[in-house]
């Protein structure tokens, strides 16, 4: 009874029953970080309204056409909205685009789906532009979008929405999906588990993308050499990091997850850390420093 997702059982079961019970909200909010699974957990719930073939009720076959179709992002009646190439942020034109398509006749479908991916991307004008949609919804349509948190929205708007908010998952469910979705080896699948942090897009991100994890081990690597290095030499590559902000947040996230487990580690948690392959460097580490350090140097 799995839309052969890893992780989030409940939000499926939750989103499932509306379908099987035919109650539907107009607008729905997935929040949680980046990797975690929103637009695939999005991606399956259209399926799952969309299928014409449904292994049961709610659990799309996902090898009809129409499922097919979403995955590509092409249905009819399936609208797109996100971060163009050329920008930073999803416009209020994009939206008003969106709007003026949710006005027309459903093409195949019973109703028309709006999917609008990171929208704490949106600028004010945007969001703003959203709310008589969200307040007054036309016809059968239903508005998904995601976001990092709800705080990061005009409170109108997630007020508006019935938010699924995803949590990071489980050593031992991310590892059981990398296998059984995957066909991951146990021990790589363990492996990537784990790196990832809790979160299956990254873990196959690093699986199917041998560049992403190369980085990952260059930007580690990168740390300990820095540690060794005198202030001169640690602010030329803050510098040279600088020059590409897209950089810079894999830089902070990659160092900030092994400080994290710097400070599991000096805080005796019994949490198993993140960073397997660097346990004798993260050791070292906790050697020579205290709690209060650790705590410092991960925030």
């Amino acid at each position: 009874m799995s839309w052969d997702l890893i992780g989030h059982e409940w939000a499926i079961q939750l989103l499932r029953g509306h379908i099987v019970q035919d109650t539907l909200r107009h607008a729905y909010l997935i929040t949680g970080p980046a990797g975690i699974g929103k637009k695939n957990l999005a991606l399956r719930f259209i399926q799952a309204i969309y299928c014409q073939s449904p292994v049961e009720p709610g659990i799309p076959c996902r090898i009809c056409q129409t499922c097919q179709n979403i995955a590509r992002l092409e249905h009819p009646d399936l609208f797109l909205v996100t971060v163009e190439e050329d920008s930073t942020q999803i416009k209020i034109d994009q939206i008003r685009e969106l709007i003026h398509l949710f006005s027309l006749t459903p093409y195949i479908a019973s109703r028309k789906i709006g999917l609008l991916l990171n929208f704490e991307r949106a600028n004010l004008h945007a969001q703003n532009s959203i709310l008589k949609t969200l307040e007054e919804p036309v016809g059968n349509s239903i508005m998904i979008l995601t976001a990092t948190t709800a705080d990061s929205l005009l409170e109108t708007i997630t007020s508006r929405c019935e938010e699924l908010k995803l949590n990071t998952v489980p050593i031992s469910i991310s590892c059981k999906g990398l296998e059984q979705y995957h066909s991951i080896p146990a021990e790589q699948a363990n492996f990537l588990a784990h790196i990832s942090g809790g979160k299956p897009e990254i873990a196959l991100k690093y699986h199917q993308e041998p560049a992403a994890l190369e980085l990952r081990e260059t930007l580690l690597n990168d740390h300990h050499q820095i540690l060794q290095k005198k202030s001169v030499e640690r602010f030329a590559y803050a510098s040279k990091m600088e020059k590409d902000p897209r950089m810079v947040g894999k830089v902070l996230d990659t160092w900030s997850s092994l400080w994290h487990d710097i400070l599991l580690q000096a805080g005796k948690s019994q949490a198993p850390i993140q960073n397997i392959d660097k346990k004798s460097e993260i050791t070292q580490i906790t050697n020579n420093i205290d709690l209060k350090t650790a705590q410092k140097n991960h925030k």
